[in-house]
Order: C-alpha cells, then structure tokens, then sequence
C-alpha cells in the first residue's frame, strides 16, 4: 500500500477519540482495580522502587551486622528442679495410698518464689554478685544523679540489717532481668536458667539459686513449724485449766445434789435412779406379760373348759384317768349287751367307774385351784411393780430436774477435753515434724558452664536483620508510591483529566553511554543509530538495530492517534507542549515529525521555544539563524530550513535567543508563517515552551490544529498537569490529547502478552 493510500485511509477513518469524546465512555479502569491493586501492581513498585527496598535493606542489615558484632557473647547454664507435692510430715495410711496430686495454685506458687527479689538478694549477698563489675558498672553521667538519690535512704539503715537490704536495686534488677524460671509443661519440673557473660559464673549462680531455693523451703517450714509449737503450747495450757475447772465444778455439783453415777458396759457412766427404774420397768413387762399368760388360763378355769387347758391336757395322772374311764366305760356297754345292770360283774365294773371319775373330777378340781392361786399370785406381783415403779419415777423426776445442770458442766467438760486432746496430739506431731528437715523440692539435673554461648545467634540476627531491613524497604517504597502524585500510565491520565491518551512513551536505557534519563540520549538511541553520527545522521531511522523498537511503537502509536484525533481530515498544525522542563516534548515532538515524514509526506518542524532552544541539537544542525531572524523582519523564511534526513522533513531552527519570546510570538509574523508553510507542508510540528507561568505556549496554541500535552511519567504533579491542560482549554485552543513519557512497560498495555523481540517484531503469547 502506497502513501497516497495510507492518508486518504486516515482522512477518511471516524475519530475514535471524537466518539469517545461524543460518548462520555468510562475510564478503561474500574474503580475496584484502583482500590484493590493486583500483584502485578505490587511488583511493578517493587521494580520501581528497588533502588530504595535495597538501600533500606543494606543499611538495617550493617546495623544489626555492626550490633551483633559488637555484643559480648552471653552464657546461659540451666538447672532442672523438681516440685513435689507438699504432704503431711506424718502421713495417714489414706494418703499413703491414694493418688498423688498437685495443684496448679501450688506450682505457680513456687514459681514465683524463685522469682523472688528475697532469693535473689540472698544469691546475690552469698555469691557477692554485687562486687563483679558484670552486675555493678559505673553509672553513666545522666544517671549518676537518680542513683545517688536511691543510694540515700541506703545511708540511714539501722547497723543490724541484714547484708541483703544493702543490694542496690539496679544489681537487682541486673539479676532478675538475667534469671528465666519455664515451667514444663504437663510435669511438676521446672527449668530455671541464668545468663552471665561468663560461663562459669552463669552455673556457679543457677547452682546457687537452685540450693537456696531448697534451704529457703526448708527455713520456711521449721520456722512454721516453731511458731506452730509456741502457739499449740501456750494454747494447750490455757485448755488445761479450763478442763480442770470444768470437771471440778462438774464433781462438787454431783456432790451437792446427791448425785451417783455409774460406769456403763458401754463406757458410759448413768445415774444409779435412772438404772433402777429401768430394772424396775423390764420387770413389770415381764410381769404384766405373765398375768396375762395365766389369766387366760383362769379364765378357761372360770368357763369350766378343763380340757383345752395345757396343764391339765399334760398331767399325766389325768391322762390315765381318762383313759382308764373310757376303757371301763366301752367293757361296761359290752357287758350291758350281754346282762342285765344287776349282774354283779356289770356293777362291779359301775362301780369301778364311778370311782375313776371321782379321782378325776378330784384332780381337775385341785388343778383349777393352782391356776387360780398362781393368778392371784401374779396380779397382786404387778401391782407391786406398779407401785414400786411409781415410787422409782417420782425419784427420776427429781434426779431429770438435777440432771440439766449436771449434763451441761458435763458437756462443757467432754468438749474441753477432747480439745485438749487434740491440741496434745497436734503438738506432738508439730514436735515431730520439727525434727524432720525432709524437702518436696530436690534438684534433677545441676547446672554445668555451658560450652557455647546463647548470643548473639549470627545467623539468626543476621536473617531477622535482613527480614526487617527488607520490610521497611518495601514499606518506604509503597509510602514513597503513595506520597508520588504523579501520573504514570495512561489509564491514570484518562481516569484523572478525562483527556485522551494518544501514546505511551516507554523509559528505556540508552545503548551507548548507559544514561536513561537524558532526552537527547534516549532520542538518539531510539532513532536508531546504526552508523557512526559522522557519517549517517542519529535521527535517520525509527526502527532498526532491535533495541529501540518499544520507542518506535511508540511514536508510531502517537502517529497513528493524532491522525484519527478529528474527523474527516487530520489536524495539519500541531503543537507539543507540557506543563513544565524536563519532560520530553521536544524528543516528542521531533520524534512526532520524523513519523510523519515517514508517511511520505511534507512536514515542517519548527522551533518555537525561543528560551531554552533544543532542536537543533536533536538533529545536528547550526542555530545561528531561524525562527527568531523571521520575526525580526527577514522576510524569506525559507532560506532560514535546514534538510536533514529522512526525505520530507524540514526543520525550522529557533536561532538568536530574543529578550522578548512573547512579543515576537504574538507578532503577525508567527499567524503569517504557519499560512504560507501550510500550502507547502502537509504538516506543521511546533516545539513550544511549557504551558505554565509563561505565556509562550498559549500565544501558540490559538495559532494551531491541536495541541499535543506531553506528561512526564512520575515527575509532575497531578496538579500542575491540571493547571497546565485547563490554561491551554482557557486559552482556547483544542487539546487532542496527552502523550505519557518515560512511561513504565512492566505496567499498562506493554503487559498485556505483546513484546518485540531482538529482531524488532512482536511476538504474542496465546
């Protein structure tokens, strides 16, 4: 495809920019990609921002490098101490069998004894700690005044304190900040640590601390245990004579009321009333018991019922009576059969029986009467009983009222003497427990000097250092991000001032000296230098050695928008500006003008920053006369071009720098000028100051087609880009669009899977 067919295809294309203006379309980011940044994001500051992370990084490393260096290696011995349960010096044959337990109260107990300041001012005092320039070293100058002041209530002790009182509070601190006491868990051990700057002495004091510990146990216990003895003795005496008097008060009151007593089988002593009407009460039982007994059977007597009674139906003589009737009786009813009643043998056997029944009756007649008698014998025994028992009551009644008295002194003298008993018996036991020095606590495993020191962990402190050093970097770096107002990417410049990205001009390094900052540098590289600038001019080629062509896409990118900025047909005059030096525009503008020519066209680059001129140096061509020459009156403008390569591109240097830019560009030579070379050129590129505090770049914008914004990426304030766009709108000229330099390619559409190769071609990934 031609030329010709190139231009006729971008006059005829719709402006996309012009339908994106039309339609109000939302920015290409949404608002949650800009709240929550991806992981790309977080990279690409990192990249960025890596020359901080590392100095951050490097200098926290040498300082904890330097500190662990300079520390004295610190020693720490460990002894292993067992808590055992605190059980009676005595033990019952229950605890010696039942299960043994400790509780947590207990242990925690202990712990803090080992923490406490007690033990270790006397470790301290019996190992003279105090003395060792480790635990006592020369104040320093602003804490000379504050010891002295808690040295002073140290002068006025009393002479018989003990050595312990006198340790300095700053050695006991030392001490205790040095003592570690760690309980292991599920177990009634406990590992108690010391360190010290010396190996031996760390063990010398952990050793010491632990045998105090017990010592101090075993003090504590024998003191309780004297005191408990001193308290038990004065008590038992007093209980003493409070026993004796009870149990005099409780004999002189039996005596006075005639009271006796007597000792029972079951140790009890009873009053000798009460145990004689309680004999007096069972005999009556037994005798009402045996009244009834024989008045049933003197009632049966009084019924004439002989036979159903027992002692008559066991009497043997009655027996055979009864018998012998019956028997006489049937022998006389077989004689009857057989003879008449006055047949001797029949009466003889009559008389036989008649006989036997009066022995009978005679015998039933004095067994009636030993019944009777032994009723009448046992009713009038009751009523004796009765008699007595009433006698034997109204004395119990007596002695009852006398007893309430009696049992209270008596009461009073059992409980005074069961507490004396119990007092006598707890110190005897309190005496024995005195003489036994047998402790819960014993030491496992004594403490040895330690062969290798506990710090400084190189390794460790290294790696926390280096950790640290790293996190504050990248700290300081997203601050850095946050605090950077700047724009960065296009998407950013299209989100904040609703302005249409045209390009994004990628930051690279220049392949010759190195330097990525410089704009001629980084032009120069990205027109290509493939020939000595002696012989075949910087600026010649776009594309071509492969380490330029992100620039060339570029430029190419920012041809491609300014030519679909406006419909129908191209803006013919342009005009490159930014807001403030320094951020590229005369690299894009002449960059801008050699892709234009590149279309085969006529183009015209002119040099309109008549106070820091910088074209001709871009391309290699005198600036003794130009711009400035013109609009002091030399009328053919043309004689004043130079012709560089490539074919088509004429550039109008600025020339002389004049002591008034803004006069000669408000002239009627600037309005002139851009007329007549717009019948020659098919464009007209113009390199203009910045928009901002000069009035240069304002003056112009009225004069041409658009006006291209170029934005220094991570340079100018988000605020001056603004002021700078809304001078230019208030001026009224049309702004086509932003052009974003130094642009970052980790971030925006350079990351999007399309990159050149070394070749110059892009290679897509699917």
């Amino acid at each position: 495809m031609d030329q010709e067919t190139k231009l006729s295809l971008y006059d005829a294309a719709p402006s996309a920019i012009t339908k994106r203006r039309a339609s109000a379309l939302p920015s290409f980011e949404s608002d949650e990609a800009e709240k929550v940044p991806g992981l790309v994001e977080y990279a690409r500051v990192i990249q960025k921002r890596r020359a901080t992370i590392l100095t951050i990084a490097f200098i926290v490393f040498s300082i904890g490098l330097f500190a662990t260096l300079k520390e004295k290696p610190v020693y720490r011995a460990r002894v292993l101490v067992e808590i055992q349960k605190e059980n009676p010096d005595i033990p019952s044959l229950q605890e010696l069998f039942q299960l043994e337990s400790i509780s947590d109260t207990y242990l925690e107990t202990q712990y803090r004894i080992l923490k406490s300041e007690n033990l270790a001012r006397r470790v301290i005092s019996d190992l003279k700690l105090d003395h060792l320039p480790e635990f006592n070293q020369p104040p320093h100058w602003w804490a000379r005044q504050s010891q002295e002041a808690s040295l002073q209530p140290a002068l006025t002790t009393p002479e018989n304190s003990s050595p312990e009182s006198t340790i300095d509070n700053e050695v006991l601190k030392k001490f205790q900040d040095r003592l570690d006491v760690e309980p292991l868990k599920r177990s009634r051990l406990v590992e108690v640590s010391f360190e010290s700057n010396d190996r031996n002495l760390a063990a010398k004091v952990v050793n010491a601390l632990a045998s105090t510990y017990i010592q101090q146990n075993l003090e504590s216990r024998w003191e309780a245990s004297q005191k408990a003895s001193e308290w038990l003795s004065q008590q038992l005496m007093g209980m003493k004579s409070k026993l004796e008097k009870s149990e005099d008060d409780l004999q002189q009151y039996a005596r006075d009321n005639g009271l006796l007593f007597l000792e029972t089988d079951k140790g009890t002593s009873e009053n000798i009333v009460t145990q004689r009407l309680r004999q007096l009460q069972e005999e009556l039982t037994k005798a009402q018991a045996d009244r009834y007994e024989k008045q049933s059977l003197y009632l049966l007597v009084q019924q004439g019922d002989f036979s159903s009674l027992p002692g008559i139906f066991n009497n043997k003589l009655m027996q055979d009576l009864t018998e012998k009737s019956a028997e006489l009786q049937r022998e006389r009813s077989r004689l009857s059969s057989i003879f008449n009643p006055d047949y001797p043998q029949v009466k003889e056997i009559q008389n036989q029986i008649d006989e036997a029944q009066s022995d009978l009756s005679a015998e039933r007649e004095r067994a009636a009467k030993a019944i009777t008698n032994d009723y009448r014998a046992a009713v009038e025994r009751e009523n004796m009983l009765q008699q007595a028992f009433k006698d034997q009551q109204h004395d119990a009644d007596l002695i009852a009222e006398k007893s309430v008295q009696y049992n209270i002194l008596k009461r009073e003298a059992d409980t005074n003497k069961q507490l004396y008993v119990g007092l006598l018996e707890k110190l005897k036991e309190t005496g024995v427990s005195t003489s036994m020095k047998a402790a819960n606590i014993r030491v496992i495993d004594p403490a040895y000097p330690p062969k290798k020191p506990d710090s400084p962990r190189v390794p460790l402190n290294l790696s926390l250092a280096m950790l640290l050093g790293l996190s504050l970097g990248i700290g300081a770096a997203f601050l850095q991000e946050h605090l950077d107002n700047s724009f960065k990417t296009a998407g950013e410049i299209e989100r904040f001032l609703q302005l249409p990205a045209l390009a994004s001009v990628p930051a690279v390094q220049a392949a010759t000296n190195g330097d990525g900052h410089s704009l001629y540098a980084r032009a120069r590289h990205m027109a290509g230098e493939k020939y000595p600038a002696s012989i075949v001019p910087s600026w010649n080629r776009i594309e071509g050695n492969g380490q330029n062509t992100a620039l060339a896409e570029a430029f190419h990118e920012l041809r491609t928008s300014v030519l679909l900025s406006t419909a129908k047909h191209p803006p013919k005059t342009l005009l490159v500006t930014s807001a403030k030096g320094g951020e590229g525009k005369t690299t894009v503008a002449a960059n801008l003008a050699v892709s234009l020519a590149q279309l085969g066209e006529k183009v015209l680059l002119i040099d309109a920053d008549l106070r820091r001129p910088s074209l001709h140096n871009f391309f290699g061509v005198p600036n003794t006369s130009g711009l400035v020459n013109f609009l002091t009156g030399d009328p053919e403008w043309r004689s004043l071009l130079s012709h560089p390569a490539p074919i088509g591109l004429s550039v109008l240097p600025s020339g002389p720098i004049p002591p008034n830019p803004a006069d000669l560009l408000s002239s009627e030579y600037m309005p002139a000028l851009i007329r007549e070379a717009s019948k020659e050129y098919k464009f007209i590129v113009l390199d203009s100051p910045p928009l901002l505090n000069l009035a240069d770049s304002r003056i112009l914008a009225t004069l041409v087609d658009g006006v291209i914004l170029v934005v220094g990426g991570g340079i100018t304030p988000r605020e001056l880009v603004h002021r700078a766009y809304a001078s230019a709108v208030d001026a009224g000229s049309h702004v086509l669009g932003a052009t974003i330099n130094f642009a970052d390619t980790r971030s925006d559409y350079y990351s999007y899977g399309y990159h050149p190769d070394s070749n110059g071609h892009k290679n897509g990934s699917t």
